[in-house]
């Protein structure tokens, strides 16, 4: 099923910075094995990436695959390690969630709020809101 994807994170570094990113695009949501899927496709400077995002009962993980291979791993005060591919080289990053909420009702709502670490040289910590409907 088509559906729209609009993702609002807030990132704030331990500066004190803090970055507002939006992406609005038109995804394909489908059942499998009772969880969620949602992938979509965004383009930004001629590059393409297509994101998957996988939804269960008490987690949400994100994979990106394009320009920059990611998979983010979310789950209420946990902590996940994962490898952050970029043309720059291969960084470890590392993910504690503080809060998830998933609502699944008439459309899907997800809140993470997360501090992230990339190796020695970025920390901070992120707000995502997920709005996901047909």
């Amino acid at each position: 099923m088509e559906v729209k994807v609009n993702i609002h994170t807030i990132q704030y570094n331990e500066y004190g910075d803090t970055n507002d990113i939006k992406v609005n695009a038109t995804g394909i949501l489908y059942e499998k094995k009772d969880n969620t899927y949602v992938v979509y496709k965004e383009k930004q400077d001629d590059q393409e990436t297509t994101t998957s995002i996988k939804i269960e009962d008490d987690k949400v993980t994100i994979k990106r695959f394009g320009e920059v291979n990611s998979t983010m791993i979310f789950k209420e005060n946990d902590i996940t390690r994962s490898n952050y591919l970029t043309p720059q080289g291969m960084f470890v990053i590392e993910i504690k969630t503080a809060k998830l909420n998933i609502n699944m009702e008439e459309k899907i709502d997800i809140d993470i709020d997360y501090n992230i670490e990339i190796m020695d040289m970025f920390k901070g910590r992120n707000l995502i809101k997920l709005n996901i409907y047909k």
